[in-house]
């Protein structure tokens, strides 16, 4: 269901629209600047194929109109209750093989959760500099699709990378 033709025909006609242009927007070295610019890419490097420049992007989803079609799809893990603090829901979505997010800690509200939904994805996870002489040096956790994961992405150092096999989508959101 969700996959890169799914996306753009759901933004088709919100690219220009000042609400997309607000929407936060990672290209991480990919060469695009925005999500307008991912649609516009050759449909073989949308598709994947072997050849063609791999690709990772993440955005924020902040516009209304298409946050109610997708919760459509999915709802916040049961586990977090109503707990859910933001109606910004982010995307990512990149090549096997590629990646990813670098080593970063985000500058958010509150803890995040992670949902795997298509392919698989390698996180790795250092910790904040008050556990440095405490906690082991780093965690490396593979996510596959179907998991669901919860951390504080504002004090643990995190970078992503997509497994090889299929394209890999997680989906996330803020909570409290």
């Amino acid at each position: 269901m969700f996959s890169f033709n799914y996306f753009k025909q759901l933004y088709s006609h919100r690219s220009d629209d000042e609400k997309l242009k607000d929407c936060q927007f990672f290209g991480y070295k990919t060469g695009f600047d925005s999500l307008a610019d991912v649609f516009k890419m050759d449909a073989d490097r949308a598709a994947f194929k072997p050849g063609t420049k791999p690709w990772y992007i993440g955005w924020s989803n902040c516009v209304p109109e298409v946050s109610k079609v997708l919760r459509k799809h999915y709802k916040v893990p049961y586990f977090l209750g109503r707990s859910e603090r933001t109606r910004d829901d982010w995307m990512f979505i990149g090549s096997p093989g590629y990646k990813g997010a670098p080593l970063h800690i985000d500058d958010v509200d509150f803890n995040s959760w992670q949902a795997q939904v298509r392919g698989r994805k390698k996180w790795t996870f250092r910790p904040p500099p008050e556990c440095w002489y405490k906690c082991p040096h780093k965690h490396t956790v593979t996510v596959e699709s179907g998991n669901i994961f919860v951390f504080d992405s504002n004090r643990w150092f995190h970078a992503t990378e997509v497994m090889e096999g299929e394209f890999s989508l997680t989906i996330g959101a803020e909570y409290d």
